[in-house]
């Protein structure tokens, strides 16, 4: 009897383990797969950087040729926010924080990071490079209809 129960407690604290394994798991899965979206909605807005900085080019050949002082201001807000959307978008690259391979994962390192926390991280990163998407595309249709006003 005192065998069964020993073998019993042992076979629970098993399976509680493993539930807590495959939660962890779970978690780290769900932060990669929200690291990819982050991944998609950059690789979406990354290559209108170019269209940033052309834009941005006409607007300030366009400001030399005009004296006109509210039609000035407006391209100089025009060019304040695609180069607001420029910087956005270099900030969120150098601070993305990619999901370490989780068989290099030292839970005593003095950097490591829980899935709850990582999961947490990725959730923030796709909220902010969608609100770098917001602002990229909204200062380029910004400069492109003032562009075509002028």
């Amino acid at each position: 009897m005192k065998s069964f129960f020993t073998t019993s407690v042992i076979a629970v604290l098993f399976l509680v383990s493993c539930g807590q394994h495959n939660t962890k798991e779970n978690v780290y899965l769900e932060a990669d797969r929200i690291f990819d979206q982050a991944i998609e909605v950059h690789d979406e807005v990354m290559p209108l950087m170019g269209d940033i900085m052309k834009l941005q080019s006409a607007l300030k050949e366009k400001k030399d040729n005009i004296s006109d002082e509210e039609t000035i201001q407006k391209i100089n807000e025009s060019l304040q926010n695609l180069e607001n959307a420029h910087s956005l978008m270099m900030d969120w690259m150098r601070n993305v924080t990619q999901i370490p391979d989780q068989s290099e994962v030292d839970p005593d390192a003095s950097d490591f990071i829980s899935p709850q926390e990582m999961l947490k991280i990725q959730e923030q990163s796709l909220e902010e490079v969608k609100n770098v998407k917001i602002a990229i595309l909204g200062s380029i249709n910004e400069a492109n209809s003032l562009m075509s006003d002028l």
